[in-house]
Order: structure tokens, then sequence, then C-alpha cells
């Protein structure tokens, strides 16, 4: 049931009141608000205060708790974030448009009780003492800047990591993927190659090697992919889409 639904059951009884406060689901979207011509700030401050009145009043666990909205707060985020990992979240789901991208807390990379981590619009910087998620098992990382060793970093160090997606990146166009209990990649983007190391659980596979269409010309005569190197780390492939013209066999 969405949230906003929920929330009113609580008119239905004294014993109703309280009962959405016990939702493992948090979802808030456009839904939560009905459309309005109100000014922008002031839907910014009804937003918030919602998020703020649900978290407060929550009991129970938070199995997954999801944030796709524009316009929001950056302290208002930071402050959930916060709450989210003290509060063992295992589903995290930040699907936000901003100016610029957000700049994830530093909190989150300790939050070990995530299962599924699912970031667009934003910038990671983990910190020196990060190990990885012991417990992520889906990652999608979806318009993000983040370097390429970060990046490898955060995979190969998520060992139970089942299902990964990695679309537009930023700062790089190669990438190297050491993850030996991935099942699902899916990649997209302005990348030129992608290579996979102890990678033999890998059974479904879509990557699409965008790029500009004044460097494609250029590279048909520069390289082909190396397809033997590729299959080799793909031993248990079921599915398997490449699109893109720089391929040769």
């Amino acid at each position: 049931m969405p949230i906003k639904e929920a929330i009113r059951t609580s008119i239905l009884s004294t014993n109703w009141r309280y009962k959405w406060t016990t939702l493992p689901n948090l979802v808030f979207d456009n839904e939560c608000l009905p459309e309005t011509s109100e000014d922008l700030l002031v839907i910014k401050s009804k937003l918030s205060r919602i998020i703020d009145h649900v978290l407060i009043l929550h009991s129970g666990p938070i199995k997954k708790f999801k944030l796709s909205r524009d316009h929001i707060d950056i302290a208002d985020i930071d402050r959930w974030t916060l709450y989210l990992t003290r509060w063992q979240v295992k589903e995290f789901v930040l699907e936000i448009w901003k100016d610029q991208r957000y700049k994830i807390p530093s909190c989150l990379f300790s939050c070990q009780s995530l299962h599924h981590l699912e970031l667009y619009e934003c910038w990671l910087i983990p910190p020196s003492t990060f190990q990885g998620f012991k417990n992520l098992k889906s990652l999608d990382l979806q318009y993000v800047t983040l370097t390429k060793d970060a990046v490898e970093n955060l995979i190969s160090s998520c060992l139970l990591l089942e299902r990964l997606t990695l679309m537009d990146f930023d700062g790089f166009k190669n990438l190297n993927i050491h993850a030996p209990n991935l099942q699902h990649f899916t990649m997209e983007g302005k990348f030129e190659d992608i290579s996979f190391k102890n990678t033999s659980q890998l059974a479904d596979v879509f990557i699409n090697l965008s790029e500009n269409f004044e460097s494609k010309q250029g590279r048909l005569h520069e390289r082909s992919s190396n397809l033997v190197e590729f299959f080799i780390h793909l031993s248990c492939i079921r599915s398997l889409e490449i699109q893109n013209y720089f391929l040769k066999v």
C-alpha cells in the first residue's frame, strides 16, 4: 500500500491509528503529494515534514526506503540517510534530480545490513576505511560519478553480489569486473571496453558500449574487441546481448 494511503487508515479506528507505523517498505515519490500549483518551496517543506513524521513515528524494522523526487534539500537527505543506516535498512534507493549530483554521505558506507543499493544522479567517494558491503546482493548505479578504482574496488569487495547494473558513468571508459558470485550484469553508456575476471557464475549479460558518433568511425579501424578473452570468463553464460559498432569476429 502506498505510504499516503497507509497513513489515511489511521482515521478508521483507535486500533488502526498507528498501524501504518509498522510498514516495512517506505516509498516516497510523486504520489506522496497531490498535484498542486503551490510554490516549490511549500511543496519541498510539505514533503520534508511528511518523511520526518513517518520516520520519527515508525516502529519495527525498515526493509526498504525509496526516495524518488526532485528538488529535495541535501541536508534533509543526509539526515534521513543517517537515520536509516542506524535502523539497519536492507534496501536503499535514491532517485533524485538536482542541478548537481548529490554526494552520498560517508555513513552509508558503514551500513552492512544493505542487500540492495540503487543510486541515481549521485557522487560517491568511499572512505579509505571502506571494505565493502558484506551482505549486498544487488547494486544499481546510474548517472553516477565515481573513479574507476573506486567502482572496481566496490564491486570486488561485495563478495555476495549477484546482480550488477552500471549505466552512464563519468570519469572512465573501461572497467574490470571481479565478482565471483555475480549472475546478472547490465552495462550501458560511453564505455570503450570491459573485461571479466573471476566471474564463473555469470549467466545473463547485457552490454551496450555506446559512444559518440565522431569516435565510432575512427575506432572501427583502430581496434576490435578481443572476444576470445571476453568469453573465457563467461563459462556459465545463458543469455548474452552486446550492442555496438566495433565488435568483430
